[in-house]
């Protein structure tokens, strides 16, 4: 099959799906026009970012398709836009020794302990990858206060664990109540800026909440007696 026999298939199919106006006839031959293009490139892409059909159809069917559909692609970029600075980073095996000593001589087995526990990660040339600086810096303090290098790696997954179902029931909460169907009750320009806004209540949140927990677990410790020397 050629390339515009198949081109001819995909109009012919989102024709059927109610996605794609029929194209003009010259004698026999099928014609396309920019509009149709427009209209193929936009369905491509939605269907990339992971909608259905029937998703589509709501977008395209609306009084202003052109313009709804830039709407929610800008919605996409908004969601997919990330929510903390902190990226994976690469650096030399001597940038790293100096990164977890600070006199450039780092104690014997901390790399493999960091390594170990996820940490750092070892790449081609004596390099390593870092996945998070952050989470690594948290996890060095926490050593230099005393804390093991595995004990930080179990806080770190046993709160990533915990906060995860949070997370997830949190943005589910936050698109029931934007409105109910793909588009919801508010307009995509709502939406964008509710997104937005939320990034830093979130963060300021989370930081409070936790901050608020930790001082009543450490409140119930002292009150079992559990932290007296045995």
């Amino acid at each position: 099959m050629s390339c515009s026999e198949r081109a001819a298939v995909v109009g012919i199919y989102y024709q059927n799906e109610g996605l794609l106006s029929r194209p003009t006839k010259r004698g026999r031959d099928a014609v396309y026009d920019e509009q149709h293009r427009d209209r193929l490139a936009a369905i491509t892409e939605l269907r990339d970012r992971g909608l259905t059909l029937q998703n589509i159809r709501e977008l395209v069917a609306s009084r202003l398709p052109t313009r709804t559909v830039s709407e929610w692609l800008g919605i996409d970029e908004t969601l997919s836009a990330p929510w903390s600075d902190d990226r994976p980073s690469q650096v030399s095996h001597e940038e790293l020794v100096a990164l977890i000593s600070g006199d450039g001589k780092a104690r014997k087995g901390v790399i493999a302990e960091l390594h170990e526990a996820g940490y750092v990660e070892p790449q081609p040339g004596r390099t390593w990858m870092i996945p998070s600086a952050a989470l690594l810096d948290h996890a060095l303090r926490r050593r230099e206060a005393g804390i093991d290098i595995e004990v930080s790696a179990m806080i770190r997954d046993l709160l990533r664990c915990r906060l995860a179902k949070a997370v997830n029931d949190t943005v589910k909460l936050r698109v029931e109540r934007a409105g109910s169907g793909f588009a919801g009750s508010g307009s995509p320009e709502e939406l964008a800026t509710a997104l937005c806004a939320l990034r830093p209540v979130t963060r300021e949140a989370t930081s409070v909440i936790l901050a608020q927990e930790v001082e009543l677990a450490l409140a119930k410790l002292m009150q079992s007696g559990q932290t007296r020397s045995r």
